[in-house]
């Protein structure tokens, strides 16, 4: 089965500390840049890249959201989940910021469970002891699986705790804006002191520690023992932090003072009560080469009357950037109940900055999306000014009764990246799957706008057709609706015909407020907080998780704890040419990473299946009989010689060696097992796709 690329933008697993690392896409980056910085060729097109410029705010020189009773106290993480603790404390404060005084602590092992492999072999491909993805959270939270309290779901719960809860979480994050170190100090100050921290990662290697309390490393150079990437939430800021507190790394001094304040999940012991500093020169801090930070905008509060519409729950694992044109229209279906189709917001994923988009609502017709575009009705419209996850509020639209798209038309300008939208697409990190959607037919549908054609495609058969995949991937679009309750007064809604075109919006969401707080500290704080607040998981995606987990002593360490490599970071992937559509449009992927089960370079006509289901299969057993014969060796020769093609799972058992392809070898191999010559191949093993 020829596989259409990649490595992609999850590149750096977050444990307590862990080094092997993979590069992400890094948006605006060099190739050779990254490179010099992995050792690997970074092959996403993925753009993590908000160019974010700052507003003018008049900032303090210093700014502690922990001074201003926005975070809880400081805690431990018990395993390799700091992608957990950093995104739900920033949530957290995010919440405390809004006035939330009674909040209480979020369940970063239920994010844990959440983000692991699924019964049925979808969603992340680690278990809950496994360092996770900075995206996991996103999905997490997006999907509104969570936060739930720490109370309710403690870190002592067990794996069958977590299938027997059935608690609702309180609120569901509707919005998100990444960023880099690529923008602006003061526009990243700004997401601190607006939304109270925001998630960021840094290469917590302990040769860049000083006292138990700075860090900094001041070039990319990758050290001997390798990265440890490491998730937390940044607070605040102060611009005289003193350069020589970090004197003690082995980068040396930074030239100038000044330091990030971030909420660590060591404990108090490390720190200032558990609080510790980033020197604003650090090389890695924000660097997308872990992943985008992003800071927490906007959330829905949850009643039993809003409904959230998805067809995805882990968020977007890549962005859909494989058709060039300038107009395209995304869509995902949803059947709508009585009692549920008053449309309140809609939600979706795009790196596409500067592009602008129209929101409608598109009837069907018969089995699909209908092509008449008399008949899609025109709900709102913007411009995309932030990567990230995007909320229109369209102030309750009453849609029709059963299934209808909500379709998102992104379009490109002068100054924009391409059309696109975030997918919830399968992963692949050299020859390790290490996320599976739970994908299917009829869930999302794609119409390039710019063609002459102007058919509507599932966006399946995309994938299928021009790239012989069977996984495929949903469109991060979601609808969410509400009827009256406590705390979610409704106006009376506005019919949407489906017939003619309404009119839209005049003005876009405002994503990032306009002006400051009015209440800004007059100087720098003096001193830390006694009680260190909690912090809470937050993820980038970035790495593969390592086996072994990182616990965390009960009593205080002499050092951070440490992770050893799982993998020389200066080995590349092993990548193959993309295979492009052979139809107009075509596809963007910068590079393709071979699959294990890659088929030969025949047009071959894969099985469909189901990738959820386990699959079980003998090494050489070609044609799936369950013995290995001399029948199987000669499928083979006849797959060499390209007189007939192997499906997708029988390519799988045919590759003997496991090298990605199937040639005579395989079939000398089975030759010589029939006839009982010993080999150093075994053969007839029972082996287990996705388990």
């Amino acid at each position: 089965m020829n596989k259409h690329r990649r490595i992609t933008s999850l590149a750096l697993a977050f444990a307590l500390s862990i080094s092997a690392m993979l590069c992400t896409s890094a948006a605006n980056k060099e190739v050779s840049e990254l490179s010099a910085k992995t050792g690997l060729e970074p092959v996403s097109s993925y753009n993590s890249n908000a160019d974010i410029a700052s507003l003018g705010l008049e900032l303090p020189s210093s700014y502690n959201s922990s001074e201003e009773g926005l975070t809880l106290p400081v805690r431990q993480q018990d395993t390799n989940n700091c992608w957990a603790f950093g995104a739900l404390s920033t949530f957290e404060t995010k919440l405390l910021k809004d006035g939330k005084a009674d909040l209480k602590a979020f369940s970063p092992q239920h994010a844990n469970y959440w983000g692991a492999k699924r019964e049925d072999g979808t969603g992340w491909q680690r278990s809950f002891e496994n360092p996770g993805y900075s995206y996991i959270p996103l999905g997490y939270l997006t999907s509104w699986a969570g936060p739930v309290s720490d109370s309710d779901f403690p870190l002592t719960s067990t794996q069958t705790d977590y299938k027997n809860f059935n608690i609702t979480p309180e609120y569901g994050l509707t919005e998100a804006i990444y960023f880099n170190n690529d923008i602006e100090r003061d526009a990243i100050k700004e997401l601190i002191y607006t939304y109270g921290s925001v998630v960021a990662s840094y290469d917590a290697n302990p040769i860049y520690l000083s006292n138990d309390t700075a860090f900094y490393c001041a070039d990319t150079t990758i050290p001997p023992t390798g990265h440890h990437g490491h998730c937390v939430s940044i607070v605040g800021w102060d611009d005289d932090y003193s350069k020589d507190n970090f004197a003690g790394s082995v980068s040396g001094t930074p030239s100038e003072n000044g330091a990030w304040l971030m909420k660590n999940s060591w404990g108090t012991h490390f720190g200032e009560d558990g609080y510790m500093w980033i020197s604003y020169e650090d090389a890695w801090v924000f660097d997308d080469v872990f992943g985008p930070s992003y800071a927490f905008t906007k959330y829905e509060p949850l009643c039993e009357d809003v409904k959230l519409y998805q067809n995805e729950i882990d968020g977007a694992t890549y962005e859909f950037t494989y058709l060039r044109s300038s107009s395209i229209t995304f869509m995902n279906v949803f059947d709508f109940t009585e009692g549920d189709r008053n449309l309140d917001k809609v939600v979706f994923e795009s790196t596409a900055r500067g592009c602008e988009y129209t929101i409608y609502y598109i009837p069907f017709d018969k089995d699909s999306p209908t092509t008449d575009q008399g008949l899609w009705t025109k709900l709102y419209s913007g411009s995309i000014d932030y990567t990230g996850y995007i909320c229109a509020d369209l102030s309750d639209r009453l849609l029709p009764q059963g299934k209808g798209a909500i379709g998102i038309n992104v379009k490109k300008t002068d100054t924009s990246e391409l059309a696109s939208v975030g997918v919830c697409e399968w992963l692949l990190n050299g020859d390790k799957m290490i996320f599976v959607p739970q994908s299917d037919y009829g869930m999302s549908y794609i119409m390039d706008m710019g063609s002459s054609r102007k058919v509507i495609e599932d966006v399946m058969d995309v994938y299928a057709d021009n790239f012989n995949d069977e996984i495929g991937g949903t469109f991060v679009i979601k609808a969410i609706t509400r009827n009256e309750c406590d705390g979610h007064p409704t106006e009376p809604p506005t019919e949407a015909p489906t017939e003619a075109p309404t009119n839209a919006p005049t003005q876009a969401p405002t994503t990032i407020p306009t002006q400051a707080p009015t209440t800004m500290p007059t100087q720098a704080p003096t001193t830390m907080p006694t009680q260190a607040p909690t912090i809470m998981p937050t993820a980038t995606p970035t790495a593969v998780p390592t086996e072994a987990p990182t616990i965390i002593p009960t009593e205080a360490p002499t050092n951070p704890p440490t992770e050893a490599p799982t993998q020389d970071p200066t080995e590349a992937p092993t990548v193959a040419p993309t295979i492009m559509p052979t139809q107009s449009p075509t596809v963007a992927p910068t590079a393709t990473v071979t699959l294990p089960f890659t088929t030969a370079p025949i047009t071959a006509e894969s099985s469909t299946f189901d990738i959820a289901e386990p699959f079980e299969y003998k090494a050489g057993d070609c044609d799936l009989s369950g013995v290995v014969n001399i029948k199987d060796a000669t499928m083979i020769q006849k797959h060499a010689a390209q007189l007939i093609t192997l499906t997708s799972r029988e390519f799988m058992a045919a590759d003997v060696n496991k090298n990605n392809t199937v040639n005579v070898v395989d079939a000398t191999y089975i030759q010589k097992f029939v006839a009982g010559i010993k080999i150093n191949i075994s053969i007839g093993q029972t082996c287990v796709y996705f388990e």
